[in-house]
């Protein structure tokens, strides 16, 4: 080095060390800050969902099959042995709205050889195609091609059985299943005299497994199962899980069903037996509502209830019955974190008709009312506390006598726009229900058209309503035996609300999957960041 250079030594190395320095925060610039037109076809990210506007075009709805005992298996005494006696089923299929084509088929069967189409026989301004029939020999798809994917657009169904002799008198009534990857259910425990069948059912073509996890009521905490945490099903076919036997001496459970890469349907059959005494039994369908407040409706003054909860963090939580005048307050305590709880609320009020639960954290509710009928035999139904939806429908079982009711979630009057529709298609009824601020009110199936009503689809801009159906079969009332169900309406493209901070609507894992929800807001659907979205 010449001794002319030495002097501009100190000079290199500071702008050396500041090139440096610029390259640095350059490259941690733009690992930070990635303008849109660097990455014009990617998403916003807001917390751990991505939007992307797709247009799902099929869905499947899993309608399972009639209600059953778990063992009928005849030894011993024939006075003592279990049967499901008399009991017969119906099913009742509705597609609203851009449909292509809708089409019902037995579970796992070829679809050529078995299938049904829904018609549409009336030439309304309305798009509805219904079918009935039963499910006397198993399960059912319902199969939903839509030309497009817009709201108040896809399908909805429901089953019913009843029987008016033997173990299972009474009536069970559900609304069908959107196979998803996850699940969860809030049940009425495993105490002596129930049964909890867990049915999973694979409508896809390849085999999958899932893992069940389990709550109770006992301890926080997930239970260590005694039957096996996880479960194969083939493809096209259904594997039962008895929740008795995996956790057993329960007065609740919480429980999961979580697939790896292949959407299931799954519900629970409940059966109760007191001694050789038909105590009732019903479906319970999955509940993925989490929500600080939440309401049903299905109660008639006389009914025993029992509330079912679960969540995650220690909450307060407030229960008050509903009537046409308003709340009033019934129980209020504390529920610890990653417990499933049961609280009695006793005999119905004359005048309730509905109850609301209100919680500082969001909780998972489902009730249990149950009605007495003669020589200690009873029913009972099952049914999930849920959140308003803009749009949402149910499919009217056939052979039922119903009640649906209405419940005003807002602190101010609200007003919705109910339309009926007979087994034609055909639009028969449409009326605007005005509701007062935290109260209920009802309309009687048999007071529109005669009782022929094959699907009720509700619209309610304010999303401020909860309604459901109280179901019960002329058969069963006419034997003078107690037979109820409550069949809660199907969601507006999932309900945001109860499933937590992500903002998934339909597949809360890393797959590529198409929404299988109800009615879809304008397409509009929510997947993880690192998950590609299906192709519209």
């Amino acid at each position: 080095m010449s001794r002319h250079s030495r002097p501009n030594t100190p000079l290199r190395i500071a702008l050396a060390v500041i090139s440096v320095l610029l390259i640095v925060v350059l490259m941690a610039v733009t690992l930070i800050y990635r303008p849109s037109w660097l990455h014009a076809d990617t998403p916003t990210v807001e917390r751990s969902s991505v939007g992307r506007t797709v247009s799902p075009r099929q869905r499947q709805t899993y309608c399972p099959s009639r209600m059953t005992i778990a063992d009928t298996d005849a030894y011993g005494d024939s006075e003592y042995q279990a049967s499901n006696g008399n009991i017969a089923s119906s099913a009742r299929y509705a597609a609203f709205g851009s449909v292509f084509h809708s089409s019902v088929a037995s579970m796992g069967a070829d679809m050529t050889a078995s299938v049904s189409m829904l018609d549409k026989k009336d030439d309304s301004s309305d798009d509805i195609f219904v079918a009935s029939g039963n499910v006397d020999d198993g399960s059912r798809l319902q199969d939903t091609r839509l030309l497009t994917a817009s709201n108040g657009t896809g399908a909805v169904s429901s089953v019913m059985s009843w029987a008016t002799d033997g173990d299972l008198k009474g009536v069970s009534a559900a609304s069908c299943v959107v196979p998803a990857l996850k699940q969860a259910f809030l049940l009425s425990g495993t105490k002596t005299g129930l049964t909890q069948q867990l049915v999973v059912a694979n409508p896809s073509a390849k085999d999958t497994s899932v893992t069940i996890r389990i709550w109770g009521s006992d301890k926080s905490g997930a239970l260590a199962l005694s039957t096996g945490s996880t479960l194969t099903v083939a493809s096209g076919k259904e594997t039962v899980l008895n929740l008795s036997a995996a956790a057993s001496g329960q007065d609740a459970l919480y429980a999961t069903v979580t697939g790896t890469d292949t959407p299931v349907a799954a519900i629970v059959r409940t059966v109760s037996m007191d001694g050789l005494t038909p105590r009732g039994s019903d479906y319970a369908l999955p509940n993925n509502a989490f929500a600080k407040s939440l309401a049903l409706y299905g109660l008639n003054g006389g009914d025993h209830a029992t509330l079912y909860l679960y969540t995650s963090r220690k909450t307060d939580v407030t229960v008050s019955w509903i009537d046409s005048k308003g709340a009033q307050q019934t129980n209020q305590q504390e529920l610890k974190a990653n417990r499933a709880s049961a609280i009695d609320l006793g005999d119905v009020p004359k005048s309730a008709t509905g109850i609301a639960i209100a919680a500082s954290e969001p909780v998972s509710a489902t009730a249990k009312i149950s009605d007495d009928g003669p020589d200690g035999q009873s029913d009972f139904a099952l049914v999930n506390a849920s959140a308003p939806a803009k749009i949402s429908a149910i499919a009217v079982p056939d052979q039922s006598t119903a009640t649906v009711g209405f419940v005003n979630t807002a602190d101010e009057d609200r007003t919705a726009i109910v339309t009926a529709y007979d087994t034609d298609g055909k639009q028969v009824d449409r009326r605007e229900i005005a509701i007062r601020p935290s109260a209920s009110t009802s309309v009687r199936i048999a007071d529109i058209n005669d009782g022929d009503v094959a699907a009720i689809r509700l619209k309610d801009p304010a999303q401020a309503v909860v309604w459901n159906l109280r179901v019960g079969q002329k058969d069963v009332s006419g034997a003078k035996l107690a037979g109820l169900a409550i069949m809660r309406r199907r969601f507006e493209g999932g309900q945001r609300a109860g499933l937590g901070e992500s903002g998934y609507d339909c597949c809360p894992l890393k797959v590529t999957c198409p929404n299988q929800d109800l009615f879809l807001p304008d397409g509009v659907r929510r997947f993880p960041p690192d998950v590609r979205p299906p192709r519209p």
